[in-house]
């Protein structure tokens, strides 16, 4: 085989050749795994808090300021008289009733009785108590006597010994149409315990007539 021709030899400097240190081969550091950094909690993220906004305060309205208002002028009143009331016309005078007496258009009586026992009792011979109103047409009747009276009683008591049939002891025209009257049993016999029944007539001058019952009660 062909031998390669040698390299030729550079040409020395004339500089001495310092001595080269012979150049250690450097290593690489091996890569330092880092220690992994503690992972930082994550706060949980906060949502947002609504804020509430007032809403701006309307402004009162301010009121106008007010005028002073004048002061009145007073005027002179002349206060006119009230007039008079005229006087009320005179009232028509009542008409006059005028009663026709007499047989044929005479009126009748009215005649009304109430009887008490006032101080009469049983066994006693006090006098009882009745009031007489007699009036025509609604007028009190006033001029009657006690010969215008007749009473009569009826149903006699068990026990009486007499009745008291116009034994009047006592008579008294009041003047209003009331007329009083009291009673007793005649030839001075006691009374007796019960009812006493009687009619009462009234009969005037004019011929007027009128009647009426009362019952007396004796205890």
């Amino acid at each position: 085989m062909a031998k390669k021709p040698a390299p030729k030899k550079a040409p020395a400097n004339n500089k001495p050749a310092s001595a080269k240190k012979p150049t250690l081969a450097k290593k690489k550091p091996l890569p330092v795994k880092k220690a992994a950094a503690p992972k930082k909690k994550t706060a949980p993220e906060k949502k947002p808090v609504a804020v509430k906004t007032k809403a701006p305060s309307k402004p009162k309205p301010v009121a106008p300021a007010k005028m002073p208002e004048p002061a009145p002028v007073l005027k002179p009143v002349f206060e006119t008289p009230a007039p008079k009331p005229a006087p009320p016309p005179p009232s028509p005078a009542a008409p006059k009733i005028v009663m026709k007496t007499g047989a044929g258009g005479a009126a009748s009586l009215t005649v009304a009785a109430q009887a008490s026992a006032g101080a009469a009792a049983n066994g006693s011979t006090h006098p009882a108590n009745i009031l007489v109103l007699v009036s025509s047409g609604g007028w009190p009747v006033t001029d009657l006597t006690k010969d215008h009276f007749t009473l009569m009683e009826y149903f006699e008591v068990p026990g009486q010994q007499a009745p008291f049939s116009n034994n009047v002891t006592s008579f008294r025209n009041v003047g209003t149409g009331a007329y009083l009257l009291q009673v007793k049993p005649i030839n001075g016999a006691p009374w007796r315990t019960g009812h006493h029944l009687a009619q009462i007539l009234v009969s005037s001058a004019d011929d007027r007539q009128g009647q009426g019952a009362v019952k007396l009660i004796i205890r």
